[in-house]
Parts: structure tokens; C-alpha cells; sequence
């Protein structure tokens, strides 16, 4: 072996599956807290014992490549200067060494990210891609699946291709290595998009023991997956020694024989942010040109995969995993990431659904070219779904940039909405109000408005006022010389943001009345005279006047109009129709006919449907000790649990006809914080919680608000929904555009316990009941004393550590033990939105979890007199299970895109004209004619269609 083979070594990182410690815990195991020590099994062989030695491979593929996390420990832009220095190195190694290959770790950004700051540089990368050197792509960024909603991952994927293909080529391999977790429809949306291969480490289960398999989509598709069953830095062994690789690289093809059989070994030599091995083309040459077995050789991940078939009869053949891929057994999924930092996830939803509203507006009534601002928003929300980013399980500045960037991305759908809306305003007066309705379902729409001058005998039956504004919106005294300061607050002929429709001098005084919409004639010249008049007229300019702006009465409140989906109604205060489930609200009841809601006295919740079901105690909060990191709950003696409040207050907030509502507030004593023992300690701070639980005329469920500023520290906050049954073996959750069933307990097997925590991004339910969810939430479906099971989603999780060394459920550090004292939360406010359906099927709760999450949008009239509403580019009528998911323009085109949750197939009840076409997610006219009325989506399906937009 030549000196320079000592060169080309790496070190081995968290990719690297290890044997694992003994466990240790952060308190003394009880009965009551089996947590605290639980058993769990060691690292599997990766070659079985006590078995005939399987025949030895003949080659080792040897696939360069970085996992590059673009924000975890150190924030973006310190990463990226590190990103950009390797990749000067790589280039000159690329085109020095024609022989040399590299596999930029499956996301665009990576190179996105390198050019921003090196444009010059753009031919030379593209010369290496297009000579197959450089694999980039598909992904614009390698995501956290669970992290964001389906159409995400799509945009993701779009945007990726798109910006690998400026280079030349994109790598068709749906790269996934280091993913806490796969979601059920990647197979469904990689083949979508024409790829069809996949290589991923983590969540595989324990049964699948050859490298390659078969991952279905609940719709059928399915990808090959190249299995890094020993993580996504194997090769590193092989070169860790300097000297040894003809020991090592036969040792290592022997160890995973059983793995492999006579397919080569695939040995991926690089780990997180590694550089490339300069002299790995010679060291490989001078290794091979011994005549040793195995033989070694270079290759892209796509160019290694190319030589595998795809068609069905090789996919059928493989060993099969159906939907989603969440086991423990050969590498850590660290599940803690979803209950950390949660106005994370908050904000990362709320701004993918106003994004997808403000799609679904431009597209029918948008009369302007938005295409760069969506194009924007949505890189800003995609870049932000990065493994180590929406997770929160990075340091406090990461998630601080990320925060930012999904802000930008609600600031940019916001301005869109308000443009369009503003636009569409015009058509009616300001007597009426427009309502866009961005579900594709028809629906009972409610919306909070101003009313001016109310006259409540005239308010029809479809309209609840809720409180008066203030009137008085300016009081003050002033000099007459300081009279002309007046002036300067009026813009044309606003006043405090409100509209100048009237004045009047008196004896040293002057009252403005203003109102939201302007009426009559202002005249701001005159006006302007008379008071340069009066200021004339006091010499001294010492006299005192009292000047006040009056706003005309005003009330918030709601109106009620019945919308048909992706539709503008107008509706006005006399106008509103009325609605026969009218809300009935007692002091600690709510109803409408087909909920009753009924406060108990220790702030829990009954909730009886008019068909019998029923479930009781719901919304009761659980606080748990956490002496845990970023990554893994870590659980403390249960008998420290608190549950019971300290106090209770119930107060009707609105008692209908329309809407009702009631607060409960309950106040918790918390232990403060972990002691130096890691248990919680005996000082306690009060935690102040309000839970507003809300009814809807006609609505079928019961809207739930839960409020509190965090005051401890080490803390895990649940509420609890109980359910119908006790003992179920199994729960459900939707998101990523599918529904995945979950058995009562997590599959084992490597350094992690495996809790049977689970992310769920449209509801979660069991038995008959559903909890719709507005963002990425954690729940468990967990067992209580002589009482039906419940669903319990986690609120909020408090730590002070990224990662902890030594840690109850886990055997070896997640990251490096980095203080993170902003995912404490201390003294931020947490809110979380989510509702309650009784005696529900799956079908009802995606139509219901569809309208829980799109809030219709509405605009005040700014025409002269009410017109005619504006036309949409085409009308959509939708009934039925299956979903509108989006509404977009592409080009010319329109496009809309439906999801069937359902695990059965079902007709997609969706009528429009135009002449439709169906097409892949890549936008690929498929092969037959569209027949809308005969459309239909096979369980677990999505259908995507174009039209050109007249």
C-alpha cells in the first residue's frame, strides 16, 4: 500500500450504527415508572450466527458522498462556509481525477447553497454533472417526512428537480439516509415523479434482512429501496485503518454477506459534513491492480443503482414493506423531535395552508402574475423542512433563522390574499361583505367582521354580534399653534387608519367623525383653510382646544353564509341566512343539536353526539417530568406527575345563536425544574392554563383552544381525549396524504426504546374518536385506570439540552451535549388548535379535518354599489370522501390535486368544465382520456389533472 493510501481516512459519526452501553436512568425503576429502566435489545449481527457462511460478493461499489445537514449544531450560513470550501476542494478533485465520482447527499440545496456565493464556478459544475461526476438532486432538501404536510413534499421534490436540472441532470434516486422516519406515501409521490429507486437507513423493520426490497405506497406503487441497513457511512470502516484496506474491504464484503449475496456491496464512504478523500482514486487503483477479490470501484449512487431492474415483476419479487417506516430496530428514530419546540410546527403549517389558500384564490379570481412570489414562499417553507430544522432539534439559532423563514412565507401568502381579496372588494359595496371559501367542500362559512352604526333590530338571524369597539380613537388637548400638527395625521382623507367623513368647529374644540368606509364628501383644502384661519385668529397661540376622533358604533361580530368550495358569497348584516342548528349556551354547557359540550367541575370535558356516543373527562392536561434532550422524552418517577388543577374558573365567553364558547381556566402547580439529581424538584411555579372549547352552529365537532405562557423548566404537557373502548390494539393518524393504522406498541431492537409516540399532521383516532390537528402533533393512545383509553397530545416539551450523553431510552448521545435554553420555553406563550369528533368514521374525519384547517377569508366591499360577483376562471363542485388538496396555476394551466385517505376506493364527486387531462406529479400528460363524472380514487390515491385556464 503507497504512503498516500494514509490519507484518505474518515471519521465515523452519528451515521454509524454502534454496539450499544448499558442503560442507565434518571431515577429508580418502580412499578409505577417502568420507563425509567426499560430492557432493550442490543444491535442486531449484521451477518446472522450459528449459520452456513453465505457465498462472498466479487465487488465492492464504493459511493463517495457528504451528509450535509444545512442547519443543525451551528446555524445555515456558518455550515454554508464550510459547504463551500469542500465543495472548491471537490471540484478540483472531480476534474483532476476523470475516474472519481461524488453523490451530494440527494438535495439541490447543497449546490444551491455553493453557487450563491460561487457563481463563477457554475460551468465547472455543470460540466461534472453532465459527465455523471456530481449526482445532485432530486430533493431541493433532504426533509423531515413527518415535519411538514404532503404538498410540501411535492414542491419539495418539484423544485429540486427543477434546480438540479439547470446543472444538466438530476439524480433519479429518492435519496432518504438520515430521515427520522419514512412516511407511507413517499413511494407514491417518488414514483409521481418517474423515479424509481430509493436508499434510506433508518426505520426499516427488524424482518427485512437483504439490502434491497420492495416499499408500496397504501395506493400500490412501489419503489425499489437499496437498504443502508448498516447506516449511511459503512464504507468508512473499510479506510478508517491507513494501510489496511485489503484486510478490511474482504473482512467487511464477508460481514455482510448474508446481506448482499452475490449482488456487489455498496459502501458509502462519507458521513455528516465529511470532505472527500482526495486520493481514493488511487488508493482503489493500487489496491485493485493486486489482482485482490473483492474488486473495488467508484460510482455515483444512481450509477451503482442503474444496474437494478424496476419493472413489477423485479419489485414483486423482493421481499415487501407496505406504507410507512417508523421501526426502532436497526437505527434511532429519535421521536422526541416532534413534540420539541412546537410554535415551530405551528407556524410551519400555518403557513403551508395560507400559501395553499392563496394559491386556491389567485387561481379563480387572481387577475395578476404572483407565480414569483409563490415560487419564493414556497422555497422558504421547503428549506425550512430540513431533518434538523422543523424538528427543532438544533441549536437555538437555527431555530430562530428557520422561525424566520417560515414568517416569510405566511408574509408572502398574506400579501397575495390581501391583493386578490382587495381586487375582488370592487364588485360590492361596503354594505356587503365577499367570503372565499378555500375548501373544495361546500360549507356553512362563519367570519368575524366590523360592523358600523348597528341597528340590532335590522341584523338578520344569521348574524351574533360579539363585543363593541371603542369609539374614541383620539382625546387630547393642544395649543392652538400646535393645531397644524392635524395636518400631518391626515393621508388624503385617512385619519387613524379610518376614513374622514365628517368635522365640526366648536367653542375651542373640534370633533372628527370617521368610519371605515368613507361616505359623502371630504374636502381636505377646505378644511385646511378654516384651520389656518383659526390659528391666525389667536395671536398669542396659547388658547386650549380639545380635539377628539369619533369612530361610528361599532361591533365585532360573525356572519354566516353557506359557500360553495374554491367560491366568493357575499353576505351583509340584513342578509345572513339563518341556520336551524342554532347554538344554546348555559353557564357550563354548549349545544347545537348534534354535540352537547359539558364542563365538569374539575375543568374536564363531557361530550355526548345526538347518536349516543359519547366519551367523558376529556381535556384533562397530564405534566410529566423530562430529563431528556432535543431527540428522546426522557421520563421521571410517574408519581411526579401532575394532573389535578389547584384551581378552576369557568366563564361563557359568546352563547350564540351562531357560535359559542367557554373558558376554563385551571392553574397547575409544576415542580420548577429538574434538581442536580435529575428529579423534579419540591419548589413548584403555577402554571396558568385557559382551554376555550368552542361550538359551531351545524358543526359536528367541538373546537378546542388551548392557552398557557410556560413557566418550568423539564416538562412534558399532554391533554387527554378519551375514547370509546378500553384496550384497543390500535390507533390512526393522517398526514402526508395518507392514514397509517398503528398497533399499541413500537417495534425494538437497536439503542433506542421504542415509545409508541407518534406524529399525526390531520387527526389521530381511535375506536370512534378523532382528534383533528392543525399542525405536526405528537399523540400516544395510552391506557388509565378503570377507564377507556385516550389519545394524548403532547402540548409542549421543555428541555435544556440538544442532546444528553447519557439518557433512560436511549443508549448513545443523539448530537453533541450543547446547552439549547430557548427549547425551555420559558415564558412563551404556547397555543394549540385542535377539535373533537364523537362516534365518527375515518370518512368524516377527513371532511372534517379538511374544513377544521381552512378558515374561510373574507374582505369588506370597497365599490361604489353592488354588481354582480366576479367570476372564477371556472367553477369546482366537490362532495364525497375524497379531498381537494390543491388548487394552483402551473403556466398556463390550471391544476388541481385530490387525495383519497380512505383505504377503500371512492368516487372523487367532482364536477367542473373544461377539458381536464390527468397528469403525474411531474405534470406528465397520463395515457386515456379524463372523464371527470366517472372519476374515481383508489384507496390511499391521489389524482392530479390539468386544463388550460381560458
Amino acid at each position: 500500500m503507497p504512503a498516500s493510501a494514509a490519507r484518505c481516512t474518515v471519521i465515523a459519526s452519528r451515521s454509524r450504527p454502534r454496539a450499544p452501553p448499558a442503560p442507565t436512568t434518571c431515577c429508580t425503576p418502580t412499578a409505577a415508572s417502568p420507563l425509567c429502566a426499560p430492557d432493550r435489545p442490543h444491535a442486531p449481527q449484521l451477518s446472522p450466527e450459528n449459520q452456513e457462511s453465505p457465498p462472498v460478493t466479487s465487488e465492492i461499489v464504493v459511493v463517495p458522498h457528504t451528509h450535509w445537514d444545512r442547519e443543525w449544531y451551528e446555524p445555515h450560513d456558518v455550515f454554508r462556509l464550510r459547504l463551500v470550501h469542500m465543495l472548491d476542494r471537490l471540484i478540483g478533485i472531480l476534474e483532476a481525477e476523470p475516474e472519481y465520482r461524488f453523490t451530494l447527499d440527494g438535495q439541490a440545496a447543497a449546490i444551491e447553497d455553493y453557487l450563491e456565493m460561487r457563481p463563477d464556478m457554475r460551468d465547472r459544475v455543470v460540466a461534472l454533472v453532465e459527465r455523471e461526476q456530481l449526482s445532485v438532486g432530486p430533493f431541493l432538501i433532504l426533509l423531515d417526512e413527518f415535519g411538514c404536510d404532503g404538498e410540501t413534499i411535492i414542491r419539495n421534490l418539484e423544485l429540486g428537480r427543477a434546480a438540479s436540472a439547470r446543472l444538466g441532470r438530476t439524480m433519479p434516486v429518492g435519496y432518504l439516509p438520515d430521515m427520522f422516519g419514512h412516511a407511507a406515501q413517499m413511494p407514491q409521490i417518488l414514483s409521481g415523479f418517474g423515479i424509481r429507486h430509493s436508499a434510506l437507513w433508518r426505520g426499516v423493520p427488524a424482518d427485512i434482512a437483504e439490502h434491497a426490497f420492495s416499499w408500496v405506497a397504501p395506493n400500490g406503487d412501489a419503489v425499489r429501496c437499496e437498504y443502508l441497513f448498516d447506516g449511511y457511512g459503512n464504507g468508512l470502516d473499510m479506510f478508517a485503518l491507513p494501510g489496511q484496506l485489503p484486510e478490511l474491504a474482504p473482512d467487511y464484503a464477508a460481514r455482510t454477506a448474508s446481506w448482499y449475496g452475490d449482488d456487489p456491496v455498496l459502501a458509502m464512504l462519507g458521513t455528516d459534513h465529511s470532505a472527500p478523500p482526495e486520493d481514493l482514486a488511487e488508493v482503489i487503483r493500487d489496491y485493485d491492480a493486486g489482482g485482490r477479490e473483492p474488486h473495488l470501484s467508484i460510482a455515483t449512487l444512481d450509477g451503482h443503482l442503474a444496474r437494478y431492474a424496476t419493472d413489477a415483476a423485479t419489485l414483486a419479487a423482493l421481499p415487501q414493506v407496505h406504507g410507512e417506516m417508523r421501526s426502532h430496530a436497526r437505527g434511532n428514530l429519535l421521536p422526541g423531535v416532534f413534540s420539541i419546540r412546537t410554535n415551530l410546527k405551528r407556524e410551519m403549517a400555518r403557513s403551508e395552508q395560507a400559501l395553499t389558500a392563496a394559491e386556491r384564490l389567485d387561481l379563480m379570481y387572481g387577475t395578476r402574475d404572483h407565480r414569483s412570489f409563490f415560487d419564493t414562499a414556497w422555497y422558504r417553507i421547503v428549506e425550512s423542512t430540513a431533518h434538523d430544522s422543523v424538528t427543532g432539534c438544533g441549536v437555538d439559532a437555527t431555530a430562530e433563522q428557520v422561525g424566520t423563514r417560515i414568517h416569510t412565507a405566511g408574509h408572502i401568502a398574506r400579501g397575495v390574499i390581501d391583493t386578490v381579496l382587495r381586487d375582488v372588494s370592487t364588485a360590492v359595496s361596503p354594505a356587503l361583505h365577499l367570503v372565499f371559501n378555500p375548501s373544495g367542500f361546500t360549507r356553512r362559512a362563519q367570519v368575524e367582521v366590523t360592523l358600523h352604526g348597528v341597528d340590532a333590530g335590522s341584523l338578520s338571524a344569521g348574524v351574533q354580534l360579539l363585543d363593541p369597539l371603542t369609539t374614541v380613537l383620539g382625546d387630547e388637548r393642544m395649543r392652538t399653534a400646535d393645531l397644524p400638527k392635524i395636518l400631518r395625521r391626515i393621508h388624503g382623507r385617512e385619519l387613524f387608519g379610518q376614513q374622514i367623513n365628517g368635522y365640526e368647529w366648536g367653542e375651542r374644540s373640534l370633533r372628527f367623525q370617521v368610519a371605515e368606509s368613507p361616505q359623502g364628501v371630504w374636502d381636505l383644502a377646505a378644511f385646511t383653510v378654516e384651520l389656518e384661519e383659526r390659528v391666525a385668529a389667536d395671536a398669542a397661540g396659547d388658547d386650549v382646544w380639545h380635539v377628539e376622533t369619533i369612530a361610528d358604533p361599532r361591533h365585532r361580530a360573525l356572519l354566516a353564509v353557506d359557500v360553495d368550495g374554491l367560491a366568493l358569497a357575499a353576505v351583509g348584516e340584513t342578509t345572513a341566512p339563518a341556520s336551524a342548528d342554532a347554538v344554546t349556551v348555559t353557564s357550563g354547557s354548549l349545544s347545537n343539536g348534534a354535540l352537547t359540550a359539558t364542563v365538569n367541575a374539575d375543568g374536564t370535558v363531557r361530550i355526548d353526539g345526538a347518536d349516543g356516543s359519547s366519551i367523558d373527562g376529556a381535556l384533562a392536561l397530564v405534566d410529566d417530568g423530562d430529563c431528556g434532550d432535543s431527540y428522546n422524552y426522557g421520563p421521571v418517577d410517574a408519581a411526579s406527575a401532575v394532573s389535578t388543577p389547584s384551581s378552576v374558573e369557568v366563564t361563557v365567553l359568546e352563547e350564540g345563536p351562531l357560535r359559542g364558547r367557554i373558558r376554563i381556566r385551571r392553574v397547575y402547580d409544576l415542580p420548577e425544574r429538574l434538581d442536580a439529581d435529575r428529579r423534579r424538584s419540591t419548589s413548584t411555579v403555577p402554571l396558568v392554563t385557559e382551554t376555550t372549547i368552542e361550538l359551531r352552529e351545524g358543526e359536528g365537532f367541538l373546537r378546542v383552544g388551548i392557552d398557557y405562557v410556560n413557566t418550568a423548566s423539564d416538562h412534558r404537557l399532554r391533554v387527554l381525549v378519551p375514547v370509546d373502548g378500553a384496550g384497543l390494539d390500535s390507533s390512526r393518524s393522517a398526514g402526508q396524504y395518507g392514514t397509517t393504522v398503528r398497533g399499541r406498541e413500537a417495534e425494538g431492537g437497536w439503542g433506542e426504546f421504542p415509545l409508541p409516540t407518534y406524529p399525526a399532521y390531520r387527526f389521530a383516532a381511535a375506536g370512534s374518536t378523532a382528534v383533528l390537528v392543525q399542525k405536526l402533533s405528537e399523540y400516544e393512545l395510552v391506557s388509565t385506570a378503570d377507564a377507556p383509553d385516550a389519545l394524548a397530545v403532547t402540548l409542549s416539551r421543555s428541555v435544556g439540552m440538544m442532546s444528553v450523553n447519557v439518557h433512560p431510552l436511549r443508549d448513545e448521545p443523539a448530537g453533541s451535549e450543547i446547552p439549547v435554553p430557548g427549547a425551555q420555553y420559558l415564558g412563551v406563550a404556547v397555543h394549540t388548535d385542535l377539535a373533537i369528533l364523537v362516534g365518527a368514521d375515518d370518512a368524516t374525519a377527513v371532511r372534517a379535518a379538511d374544513l377544521f384547517r381552512h378558515d374561510p377569508l373574507v374582505v369588506r366591499g370597497s365599490g361604489a354599489a353592488d354588481g354582480p360577483l366576479p367570476e372564477a376562471a371556472f367553477p369546482v363542485r366537490l362532495s364525497g370522501d375524497v379531498v381537494l388538496e390543491s388548487a394552483r396555476r402551473v403556466g398556463t394551466e390550471a391544476e388541481l390535486r385530490f387525495v383519497n385517505y380512505l383505504t377503500e376506493e371512492r368516487e372523487v364527486a367532482f364536477t367542473s368544465p373544461g377539458d381536464w387531462a390527468r397528469v403525474d406529479l411531474a405534470g406528465e400528460v397520463q395515457d386515456g382520456a379524463f372523464d371527470a363524472a366517472a372519476a374515481r380514487a383508489v384507496g390511499g390515491g391521489m389524482l392530479s389533472i390539468r386544463r388550460v385556464i381560458d
